[in-house]
């Protein structure tokens, strides 16, 4: 695999990343920005709160997918190697968090980090996916889930004597996760953090 290939397929990771479907099915139904609504965040959870889960489910699905067709491409249609696979899976999930073409004001990474890794290390991601579900069983905050659930990658990552870049890979997105959750992490601590099932108002 020629070098140029590997740097092809991480650009394009990125742009793929771009492709925002909070924003773009809330901008086709009801002609808004959700960014102009709770959080501010074009994610799945806001999409919830501001559509409900007929509109954030497909979200949900849709920001995992592109995760998982970049790994799925990386890996059989291109054969790109673990440095530009694990790479593009970076990629793909900052393009989300901050794309270019939404002025860097993206989701938070979660559902797109999920496509990504349950293709790329599936028994990783499905414990990390179980413990975030009990996580969200017990305490209602999607924000702690996702914490909780992308923090696990790390730690069977390392548990599981997986590559290091494999390793690498996972505590990168785990730090993208805590990053971009900073202020809930503040609205936790606070005891102000909206859960499961609350509406959001307009943002001012």
């Amino acid at each position: 695999m020629s070098i140029i290939i590997g740097i092809v397929f991480v650009v394009a990771a990125y742009l793929i990343g771009n492709l925002n479907f909070a924003y773009i099915l809330v901008k086709f139904l009801k002609n808004e920005d959700v960014r102009n609504y709770g959080s501010g965040n074009a994610g799945t959870t806001n999409v919830l709160r501001v559509m409900g889960k007929n509109v954030a489910i497909p979200v949900f699905l849709l920001d995992a997918l592109k995760g998982t067709l970049v790994i799925l491409v990386g890996r059989y249609a291109l054969n790109v190697d673990e440095v530009f696979l694990v790479l593009g899976g970076i990629a793909v999930v900052a393009g989300h968090n901050w794309p270019v073409f939404l002025q860097f004001r993206g989701g938070k990474g979660t559902a797109t980090s999920l496509g990504v890794f349950l293709v790329y290390d599936w028994e990783v991601a499905v414990i990390a996916i179980m413990i975030g579900l009990i996580v969200l069983a017990i305490w209602k905050m999607v924000s702690l889930t996702s914490m909780v659930g992308m923090t696990m990658l790390p730690i069977f990552t390392l548990l599981f004597g997986r590559s290091v870049a494999e390793i690498v890979f996972a505590f990168v997105l785990c730090l993208f996760s805590i990053y971009q959750h900073r202020k809930n992490i503040g609205r936790i601590i606070q005891g102000k953090e909206s859960k499961l099932g609350q509406k959001v108002k307009m943002k001012n």
